[in-house]
């Protein structure tokens, strides 16, 4: 399948989680998605599409989330709780590593609480936050993987406003499965190199790889130098996608944007 002609769509970004990080923090990103990339509160209303869900344990969510709602982290630092009023799980920097201001995607409100998705292992971790720790904002677009079609399809409301032909996981490492969203969006250094120009970092984490060249196996959504490579499974996690569409997705996705993986 080729790439779709790419068309406009309005972006709900904000200054502070939009930009796309510094290429000082390129090399750490980088370091990190090789571990699955190298082929060698309130009443703001949830907004999204409903996906069948896979039995829970607690802590951990349902595979999939109808949630288009993100928090965005507004101090140096955030708690996160197991419960409302509960224990302490663990308290995160108000940036990634990248410099990126921090958002997670919301999976309930209560209250004066948040439920949200965490950026860390196991995946589809949960854990609450304070209402008044975050600030609540819808996120759209939507990104749609396909892992058997090899598709990555970009949907904002009821319109696919681009589609194209990525690259996916090998049998033995795959790329894992449910809901995602946008950490980070970094300018790579070489945009002709093996990442091709933009690399954006997902909230989730190689199911196979607990390390690997020194990442910690978070997945991506990356460009390539190697346009053979797509709509073949051959990445340690990863998705790969034609550069110019990486490009695009930089510029669109708001940090918190969901990606969903079939």
């Amino acid at each position: 399948m080729s790439t779709r002609p790419i068309t406009t769509v309005t972006s709900t970004t904000g200054t502070s989680t939009s930009g796309r990080s510094t290429v000082a923090a390129v090399a750490l990103l980088l370091a990190l998605l090789a571990s699955a990339c190298n082929p060698f509160g309130g009443d703001a209303e949830l907004q999204g599409e409903v996906y069948p869900t896979a039995p829970s344990s607690p802590g951990i969510a349902n595979l999939y989330t109808a949630s288009s709602t993100r928090a965005v982290v507004t101090d140096d630092h955030i708690v996160i709780y197991d419960s409302p009023d509960g224990d302490t799980l663990q308290t995160l920097p108000g940036a990634t590593s990248f410099g990126t201001t921090r958002v997670m995607l919301v999976e309930a409100m209560a209250g004066d609480w948040i439920q949200v998705r965490l950026p860390t292992r196991p995946n589809h971790r949960l854990g609450w936050v304070r209402a008044s720790d975050v600030t609540i904002e819808t996120v759209e677009p939507v990104v749609h993987i396909d892992i058997e079609a090899r598709t990555l399809t970009v949907v904002s409301g009821d319109e696919v406003v681009a589609q194209a032909t990525v690259a996916v996981g090998t049998e033995d490492n795959p790329t894992p499965r449910g809901t995602f969203y946008v950490t980070d969006k970094l300018e790579t250094p070489n945009p002709h190199g093996a990442y091709g120009p933009y690399a954006l970092g997902l909230s989730g984490y190689s199911e196979t790889l607990s390390e690997f060249a020194g990442g910690n196996g978070q997945i991506g959504i990356h460009g390539t130098n190697d346009p053979g490579s797509l709509g073949q499974a051959v990445s340690h996690g990863c998705i790969r996608l034609p550069n110019e569409v990486a490009t695009w997705l930089a510029d669109v996705l708001p940090l918190g944007t969901p990606v969903h993986i079939v």
